[in-house]
């Protein structure tokens, strides 16, 4: 399969603004009907530290996930296998980032306290400073010399394995 970089950016956007969509909508459908409780005790409810702890898991983990896939690439001979690599790295960290945000989106709905819908609209917001760009690509996959040169040719055709 073949694509050019301008494609593959405007795909690879796509992919990101639709996995950063869920969690969005669900939190405004989410706010916009659930009760606000204003019990401010903890009632012996355990989920008040396991949730926002997996929300910032959500974070380590999806960063932890995206080196590990992409540390060797720079072993790889053609830029199509990089941005390959690049690409599935990046799915993986948009998933850990959003499964995260659904959860206490969820548990926002169900008990409707506040701390829930805040760990989701951090982990939002932390899945929408992710979005892929031409230089975050570049400084993440090391591209210099002949790879540097035809990911700036925009629309030239690359080969993607």
């Amino acid at each position: 399969m073949t694509t050019t970089p301008r494609k593959y950016l405007r795909i690879l956007s796509i992919f990101h603004l639709a996995m950063m969509a869920a969690p969005l909508l669900m939190g405004i459908f989410f706010y916009s009907t659930t009760t606000i409780s204003t019990n401010t005790t903890l009632d012996d409810d355990i989920f008040i530290y396991i949730f926002p702890i997996i929300g910032l898991a959500g974070i380590f983990a999806s960063n932890f996930m995206f080196k590990i896939v992409t540390k060797d690439v720079d072993q790889k001979e053609t830029l199509g296998e990089k941005l390959a690599i690049f690409q599935q790295a990046s799915l993986i960290k948009y998933a850990l980032l959003e499964g995260p945000a659904i959860l206490n989106l969820v548990w926002f709905s169900i008990t409707g306290n506040l701390l829930f819908l805040t760990v989701a609209g951090v982990l939002i917001l932390f899945l929408f400073m992710q979005r892929p760009t031409k230089s975050k690509v570049e400084l993440a996959l090391g591209l210099k010399g002949e790879h540097k040169r035809q990911f700036d040719r925009m629309d030239d055709q690359i080969a993607l394995s």
